[in-house]
Parts: structure tokens; sequence; C-alpha cells
């Protein structure tokens, strides 16, 4: 699935209008029909699956505005890095010239490759 930046920009308000705090999973008592999640003594989710009730807890407005930050740093990045231009001088033909066709585009694709991720 990819999200759009206007869904981007939905989920970081809803996460920063939510109560922030100790969101816990937990089951209540002994006889009740599922876990809940509880932040301080307030509930936010009832009813639930224990591993639905865990991950709600684990998602909480924090954890999503962490992982919403990451994003835009990756995202910046990746754009930094398209934006560049690399020059690469590449290792000289004709010092291989003396070894067999098949060793030599080997060992002239293996410098390449080293040239390459040297640059960055």
């Amino acid at each position: 699935m990819t999200m759009t930046a206007e869904q981007l920009a939905q989920l970081r308000e809803v996460a920063e209008r939510a109560a922030w705090g100790n969101w816990q999973a937990y089951r209540p008592h002994k006889g009740a029909r599922g876990y809940e999640v509880k932040n301080g003594v307030e509930a936010v989710a009832q009813h639930c699956l224990k591993h639905d009730a865990c991950f709600i807890a684990s998602a909480n407005p924090k954890t999503v505005l962490a992982l919403l930050d990451e994003l835009e740093r990756k995202d910046k990045r990746i754009a930094e890095l398209e934006a560049r231009t690399v020059t690469v001088k590449l290792p000289d033909v004709e010092r291989w010239r003396s070894v067999d066709a098949v060793r030599a585009q080997n060992a002239y694709r293996v410098l390449v490759i080293k040239t390459l991720a040297d640059a960055g």
C-alpha cells in the first residue's frame, strides 16, 4: 500500500490529537471477553484479541509520530541522493587488453563496481 502525502499528513494530525501516555494491553479480569488497551486509567480499546490489543498499544501516538518522522528523513535523504551528480573516473581499459577477454571483462566489472562504491 502506498500512502499519499495527504494521507500521511492526516495520520500525523490524528496522532498529534490522540491521548499521549503509557498505552498498555491487559486483560481486565478473568471473566473478561477479551483484552483491553488502556492509557492510564482510560480505556483506549476494549474487547480485543490479545495480539490486536498488543498491536494497538504498540501503535500509540508517540510511535506513529516517530515512524512518520523517520519516513520524512528517509524521503529527504533519497531526494538528496537522486538529485546529486556523481562523476567517476573509470579504470583504464588498455591495462586489461593483455588478459583473455572473459577474465578482462570480469576484472573490469569488479573495478567499476569498486570505483562506484568508493564514489558513494
